[in-house]
């Protein structure tokens, strides 16, 4: 038989067709003798999952629970003058139920400063509130829903707070293989220093850090803009802040798919929510392997501003570039202002010698762009004072930032990057510049910075140089130190860090420093990691008298079915542990768990939609307890909490030592059972009966080693089954008479 007959799916009747014609780049072979018809297609006709696909039938819920996440922060400053003291808690917290998760997040401040004249300035007890929302996400939209105060995330275009409804895809439902920010913000302290991180006015993260460069990687992303203000505050009461810019670069994307946002709601600003009603559409599409296209519209009363870009992916580097327009109305004032913002950006990598370049974000704004926040912020003035005039604000003009990291192999990494901007109704340019170098001699790590900033309409030029060296002192121990040098002031610092323990959970550092002033500080801190949180504590003084001390702690409070665990703190998916009676048995993660008196446990991050392997190594759990299985596998939805079970048996472990009437040991590979019939195990060599299936304390066994009844014996016992430890007992094995 050469050809197949099968019902075409086009024909508008019964009509049946030769298979070739309804597929004509197949091919068919009908085996008589099997009675099979062997069917060959092209792959490109066939539906192939992409690599690590991942079901949504697949997908786990999770279990009803409540976490809630803190970060504590107390820091006490003072000298014979004046006297300081601060408390700052961070919380985030949820309930999962069912698909549904609540998100709450917030902070408490409060401080105190006092002189010695006895002059009090004592700040009120202030909560401030950050995102309340409910969220759920839905396989048929590939994508999640948000009601309640959020941020928006758009890639593109401007973001910010509202109080409404969000519809939003999720790229983490693809496919790992068809996939792909917080930044990092590296400084330097020359003391002991209380380092606060702002986003939009709202502090949302504090941490204590010695003197010398700290690097901050673990923010939350609250948003996908919105520059970052970090403040550093020394010892000796001096503040100095800096700008890390947060701005995600649309990025290209594969061809077909699609990234969308449509939110609408009312205008917000950290707790405070206006009248302003705000829509926002957000859409990028892959037209092609090579071009992405990307849009938003964004409209007001009084605002409305459209962007359209594209992203494009070529030999010679990736190229991005889009038009914003934007219409601002001041019915107040009776004036409204056209602008626009051009943007484009540049990047390249060469594998072969290690070498990326990036021109980021070369902006220019008009004189009449204003941005939504602008445009509210500037009305809501005109309606609390009437008075009021249209400001000729400071807005951004031009901004052009490039950078290069080469890696030049055994000689080091080399990184260069520069930036210039300037402001409407502003005279001059800003330039910054940065060098940085970094290699090893042997064991020894030395880095070198150089960096140089311009205010052109000052004139003020600020050159600074910064050397460091590390060298290890064995295992997790080393010595490092500082030489820095900014205008006419020149800091070194000297210092021993490192970190022990069975797992490394405590961490110290101890440090000195001095500058040409005569100046010198001194500080120590340590801190500690393990299943339950993180806890931290510093002290430092300096030759003005100046000192201070700083206490914190982060963790996190599950409540579950099985009851309440404390953890380390949580991420936006988690999985909670349960072994029954395996207290102290470790949690392969890496992060330091293991199960409590309870025998529970929390894995403070899974990774949505993808599979998580948990397991628990149970040598330090009690040695009668048996684990049906030691690992196991989720697929977690995103803010979804996971429970995971595993079986666990308690096994009394106990030998008796068993003879007969007669003196005799009873015989080897005789079978004990209970009252029940059920086995309780074998006897082995001298008469030993190991015994490891007891269900009972007390109770009569049978022994037997044959058919007959003169071929068994019994014995009564009593054991402790709560014991963890390899019992023994002499006992006669009593045989019929």
């Amino acid at each position: 038989m050469d050809e197949a007959i099968v019902k075409s799916p086009n024909a508008e009747d019964d009509t049946c067709v030769f298979a070739s014609d309804a597929i004509p780049k197949g091919t068919f072979e009908y085996q008589s003798g099997e009675m099979k018809l062997k069917l060959e297609l092209p792959q490109a006709l066939t539906i192939r999952r992409p690599r690590g696909y991942i079901a949504p039938s697949r997908w786990q819920t999770g279990t009803n629970a409540a976490f809630a996440n803190y970060d504590i922060n107390y820091y006490r400053s003072g000298n014979p003058e004046v006297k300081s003291e601060s408390l700052y808690v961070g919380l985030r917290s949820g309930v999962n139920f069912g698909n549904w998760a609540l998100r709450h997040s917030g902070s408490f401040s409060r401080f105190e400063n006092q002189s010695s004249s006895g002059f009090t300035d004592k700040g009120k007890n202030h909560y401030e509130r950050g995102d309340t929302y409910l969220q759920r996400d839905f396989a048929l939209l590939r994508g999640n829903v948000t009601v309640g105060d959020f941020f928006s995330t758009a890639r593109i275009g401007e973001n910010f707070g509202m109080r409404g409804l969000r519809i939003a895809s999720d790229d983490r439902m693809l496919a790992p293989s068809q996939r792909g920010f917080a930044p990092v913000v590296r400084g330097v302290a020359n003391t002991n220093a209380k380092v606060s991180i702002k986003q939009n006015g709202y502090t949302i993260y504090q941490i204590t850090v010695p003197a010398g460069p700290f690097v901050i990687n673990d923010l939350y992303a609250s948003g996908y803009s919105g520059d970052l203000t970090v403040e550093i505050q020394e010892s000796d009461g001096k503040v100095r802040s800096f700008i890390v810019p947060f701005s995600n670069l649309a990025p290209l994307m594969r061809v077909g798919h699609l990234r969308y946002q449509l939110a609408g709601g009312r205008y917000r600003i950290d707790s405070r929510t206006f009248d302003e009603r705000v829509l926002q559409g957000v859409l990028q599409y892959g037209l092609t392997n090579h071009l992405t296209l990307n849009s938003s519209l964004l409209y007001t009363r009084h605002y409305r501003a459209g962007l359209f870009g594209f992203g494009l992916n070529t030999p010679i580097g990736a190229f991005s570039a889009d038009t914003t327009w934007s219409h601002a109305e001041f019915p107040l004032k009776n004036v409204s202002k056209n602008g626009y913002s051009l943007h484009g950006s540049y990047s390249i990598n060469f594998n072969e010698s290690g070498t990326n370049i990036t021109l980021a974000a070369y902006r220019y704004s008009s004189r009449d762009f204003y941005t939504l926040s602008d445009t509210i912020g500037l009305n809501r003035t005109f309606r609390q004072f009437s008075g009021a005039y249209l400001p000729e604000i400071y807005r951004p003009k031009n901004q052009f930032q490039v950078s290069l990291s080469q890696s030049l192999g055994n000689w080091g990494n080399l990184y260069l990057s520069g930036q210039t901007y300037n402001y409407w109704e502003k005279r001059g340019t800003n330039t910054q510049y940065q060098v940085a170098y970094s290699n090893s001699f042997h064991i020894l790590n030395y880095s070198v910075n150089l960096s140089q900033s311009i205010d052109k309409e000052t004139g003020k030029r600020d050159n600074s140089i910064y050397l460091s060296l590390s060298l290890p002192l064995g295992d997790n121990h080393s010595a490092d130190s500082s030489y820095s040098r900014s205008g006419n002031e020149i800091n070194q610092r000297l210092g021993v860090n490192g970190s022990f323990g069975e797992r490394h959970q405590w961490s110290y550092g101890i440090n000195a420093s001095r500058n040409n002033q005569g100046y010198r500080s001194y500080d120590a801190n340590l801190a500690h990691n393990n299943s339950i949180g993180s806890y931290r504590a510093s002290y430092s003084r300096d030759s003005l008298k100046n000192r201070s001390i700083s206490l914190g702690a982060s963790g996190a409070v599950v409540a579950h079915k099985h009851g309440i665990t404390l953890s380390q703190p949580v991420g936006e998916s988690f999985a909670i542990i349960h072994a029954k009676d395996a207290a102290g048995a470790k949690v392969e993660s890496g992060a330091n768990v293991s199960l409590d008196y309870f025998g529970n446990a929390v894995m403070p991050y899974t990774s949505p939609y993808e599979i998580n392997y948990i397991g628990i190594n149970p040598s330090d759990a009690e040695a009668n307890v048996e684990f049906e299985a030691t690992e196991r596998q989720i697929i977690p939805r995103a803010n979804s909490i996971s429970l995971v079970d595993f079986r666990t048996g308690k096994n009394t472990m106990v030998l008796f030592n068993l003879t007969l009437p007669n003196g005799e040991p009873v015989p080897m590979a005789s079978t004990a059972q209970d009252s029940e019939g059920a086995f309780v195990g074998d006897v082995v060599q001298g008469g030993v009966l190991f015994a490891n299936k007891l269900t009972q304390p007390k109770g009569e066994l049978i022994v037997k080693w044959g058919e007959r009844e003169s071929e068994q014996c019994r014995f009564q016992y009593q054991v402790d089954l709560d014991n963890a430890q390899i019992q023994s007992h002499d006992i006669q094995c009593k045989t019929a008479e």
